[in-house]
């Protein structure tokens, strides 16, 4: 598994035409490892290898944040659930996009799975392994059902957890950088009878034919669980393919 995956362009492949795609970060052709913002790289940046980084959030992703995937007022002073910033990296990855294309990308995460992430991208990235879109969730103005319809990577965004309804304010681990949510419109969220994105209907039955379908025969399932992650997708309540985390 992870060694030949379908491009979305490839005819007959199942959901090709309803793949809606974001703005790639940066050209196919852009020099593997360069900053993905266009920022100076931090002093204090862990190389993992080319391609392949995280460092402390610098002041430019800090704004880039700020009122969108953290809230604005914590920025200073940290209401008591917040995350504080020094405790979150920003990753710089590459992958390969539906075309068969190497892209830059980027995520924010919890210091203590940035290592994680690197080393399980790189992987995905040397075995091939299709990723739509990676892209702060910011890109979409913080948004998490606007990040998933684009079928957007992502991983920190400070919120309550999807759907909890009843008065529910139970944060995500996802305000805390420690999921991570992987192809989400091939990968839903599914609770009784609820999907999200709801352009996601189509793939919400596991037995249709999917060719992004995260399974236990899939290679992120085989590395993110070698990691020490938790799969959604294995919970019995409610079904969240697209979502790994680590507690």
């Amino acid at each position: 598994q992870g060694e030949s995956y379908p491009s979305a362009t490839s005819q007959g492949k199942p959901g090709s035409s309803t793949f809606s795609q974001g703005k790639p970060i940066a050209s196919a052709s852009s020099q593997a490892g360069a900053p993905v913002s266009g920022e100076k790289a931090s002093p204090d940046q862990v190389l993992y290898k080319d391609g392949f980084s995280y460092e402390p959030l610098s002041e430019e992703i800090i704004l880039r944040i700020a009122g969108l995937s953290y809230p604005r007022d914590s920025i200073t002073n940290p209401a008591k659930d917040v995350i504080p910033l020094q405790d979150l990296r920003y990753v710089k990855i590459r992958y390969i996009d539906f075309d068969g294309k190497a892209q830059n990308g980027e995520l924010i995460c919890n210091q203590k799975i940035a290592q994680d992430l690197v080393e399980i991208f790189s992987e995905l990235y040397d075995r091939q392994y299709p990723l739509a879109s990676v892209r702060l969730v910011d890109d979409f103005g913080g948004d998490d059902l606007a990040s998933m319809e684009a079928d957007n990577t992502s991983c920190f965004n400070f919120r309550e957890v999807t759907a909890s309804g009843g008065g529910s304010h139970k944060l995500s681990l996802h305000a805390y950088g420690l999921a991570v949510d992987l192809n989400p419109l091939y990968n839903p969220y599914v609770k009784k009878g609820k999907i999200l994105p709801q352009s996601a209907k189509p793939y919400a039955n596991r037995k249709h034919a999917n060719p992004y379908r995260i399974d236990h025969e899939d290679l992120a399932y085989q590395l993110f669980t070698a990691h020490g992650f938790t799969w959604g997708g294995d919970w019995k309540s409610l079904k969240d393919y697209q979502h790994f985390e680590k507690k």
